[in-house]
């Protein structure tokens, strides 16, 4: 299989890429470096790396069987404050990247979503038939590049996949500015001896998945033969309060400012069990306490 990660450079990406090589894929990574890191490309012959920026530069003439479509702006708060990177960062690259697919001819198209198309939901868990409101430009150009992809389907029968993933922690995980993610922020201040920052009072609850089980739900739906197109939650179906993580890691513990942001999240999974055979084999307190 020779398959190309977009934004193989990047958290998520990385952990892809070296998933695949180690089940002996041909992995070509397309990344503008912008976050990611060229030292998380690994020097192997089956991996091929080319500088690009989805967004306007020229795509090279290949051709692949699978594209995992990983590379897009993530932040919520940046995506408030500049909505159009994020129009072209998630719907316009999207597209472009699809067009190319379509012409060559490409089997399957995974692509990265996000758990905030759900917005605040009113029932739980958030299976995905819920009702969908994006609070973000971020989840807005996540969505409108689903339903991109639902249309490519059904105009030129590309097997295309949107995984909705929820909260991915793990490895090499980005950990600064104030929206880091909770736990890549609190092992860097545990491991810093500082007190660990809960918002608000800390009872909000969050599904967080290992980026190695991630990964392993997207090589899954990239193997998927039949033409259809379909989206699937990756999560562990198991909700904790961000104020359990803070006590696992021990330590002072002082709340800030709460944010806007929803009350609850916890993902319907059986979906990818049914579908892509999958479920997440590794639970967040137990890596904490490996990792700590």
């Amino acid at each position: 299989m020779k398959a190309l990660v977009t934004g193989g450079a990047g958290f998520i990406g990385h952990h892809l890429v070296n998933l695949l090589l180690d089940l002996n894929y041909e992995v070509h990574v397309w990344d503008n470096l912008s976050t990611g890191k060229l030292d998380r490309v690994p020097s192997n012959v089956n991996c091929t790396f080319t500088k690009l920026d989805l967004t306007y530069d020229v795509f090279p003439k290949e051709r692949f069987d699978v594209i995992y479509h990983l590379a897009a702006p993530t932040s919520v708060q940046e995506s408030l404050e500049n909505p159009s990177k994020y129009e072209q960062g998630c719907y316009m690259a999207t597209k472009r990247v699809l067009d190319w697919a379509e012409k060559t001819k490409v089997k399957s198209f995974v692509m990265a979503s996000t758990a905030a198309v759900y917005g605040n939901p009113a029932s739980f868990p958030v299976s995905e038939s819920n009702q969908l409101d994006p609070m973000s430009p971020y989840a807005e150009g996540k969505l409108r590049a689903e339903q991109l992809m639902a249309a490519y389907h059904k105009a030129f029968r590309i097997n295309c996949t949107a995984l909705r993933l929820f909260n991915v922690y793990g490895e090499e995980q980005p950990s600064s500015g104030s929206y880091a993610p909770a736990v890549a922020l609190f092992l860097k201040q545990f491991e810093a001896f500082k007190p660990i920052t809960v918002t608000g009072d800390g009872l909000q609850t969050r599904d967080y998945v290992y980026v190695k089980d991630v990964v392993r739900a997207f090589e899954a739906a990239g193997r998927t033969a039949s033409p259809n197109f379909r989206v699937i939650n990756v999560g562990t179906g198991e909700e904790l309060t961000i104020l359990e993580i803070a006590e696992t890691f021990g330590g002072e513990i002082i709340h800030v400012e709460p944010r806007v942001e929803p009350r609850r999240s916890v993902a319907n999974i059986e979906t990818a069990k049914k579908e892509l055979n999958w479920k997440p084999e590794q639970s967040l307190i137990s890596w904490i306490e490996t990792n700590k």
